[in-house]
């Protein structure tokens, strides 16, 4: 649903990712897919009613079972300018998390190792279910963690060097592995089948808890709640459009940023450093 609303104040990145959200989000409810606002896009609506003026990107969750049937089917919903792209697909595509991207538009990203190009992108996310005993939780959580390092490791000149909020041991793991070229011991996309293994193991209609693994904040599991949080679907301005975030944003919200209507400093902003080219 749309609302009247002056986009005038969007960056021409933002502008084109919106264009893209509204095909993304119709798609999606034709083919009565759930879904709910991620990270900074939820942080968007509620603190700005629309993008965070510095971000550029924007993230949508689906239980386990809408993701599969959306990346399953959706191929038949997109128009010629619209593609989906898969960790498992024959592009350069090297993310767990899928995504709709627009093929006439590219972004240059300046964050990472190297700069890299990509078309302008909606991420679309998982949302799995985690072991309810503790034990059990803590042991899944050490398997997921050791392939996620795997991963990275592996993919080492992709990784955003200069998101903020990274640990002292995070930041001398990059330098190690940067120095050493650790990462070639390690294959991407076998680290990412067994990623995959480890998620699917705890169906989430019969878990406790959900979890976005593969979120932006997801290394110290605080994308990880009782269900209660996401609760009822519940529709949030963004821009001009509603779209469904977590039911109780308020514990969403401060799990993932703490202090979140406080924009950060401009130093420590996590932007991608993009700019269409």
């Amino acid at each position: 649903m749309s609302i009247q609303c002056d986009n005038n104040h969007l960056s021409k990145v933002q502008q084109y990712i919106l264009d893209l959200l509204k095909e993304v989000i119709g798609i999606m409810d034709s083919m009565n897919i759930t879904y709910y606002m991620q990270g900074g896009t939820m942080l968007g609506a509620i603190r700005h009613k629309g993008f965070i003026p510095w971000d550029d990107d924007v993230d949508l969750g689906l239980p386990r079972a809408d993701y599969e049937n959306f990346i399953t089917n959706v191929k038949k919903f997109l128009p010629a300018d619209m593609e989906l792209r898969t960790y498992w697909d024959d592009t350069d595509h090297h993310y767990y998390f899928a995504r709709i991207v627009d093929t006439r538009y590219k972004i240059k990203r300046n964050g990472s190792m190297t700069v890299r190009y990509e078309n302008v992108w909606i991420d679309i996310f998982p949302l799995d279910g985690m072991p309810n005993e503790k034990p059990a939780q803590t042991v899944h959580k050490i398997r997921l963690t050791y392939y996620r390092l795997c991963f990275h490791l592996s993919t080492l000149d992709k990784v955003n060097i200069s998101r903020p909020g990274r640990s002292l041991i995070e930041k001398i793991i990059i330098k190690i592995a940067a120095v050493t070229n650790i990462g070639k011991l390690f294959n991407s996309k076998k680290c990412l089948d067994n990623i995959d293994k480890l998620l699917r193991r705890y169906p989430l209609s019969e878990s406790k808890w959900i979890i976005n693994f593969t979120g932006q904040t997801s290394y110290h599991f605080n994308e990880l709640f009782k269900k209660e949080v996401y609760g009822k679907l519940t529709k949030y301005a963004f821009e001009d459009l509603f779209m469904y975030g977590p039911e109780d944003y308020d514990k969403y919200l401060t799990s993932l940023y703490g202090d979140y209507m406080t924009p950060p400093k401009e130093g420590d902003r996590n932007a991608h450093g993009a700019e269409i080219v």
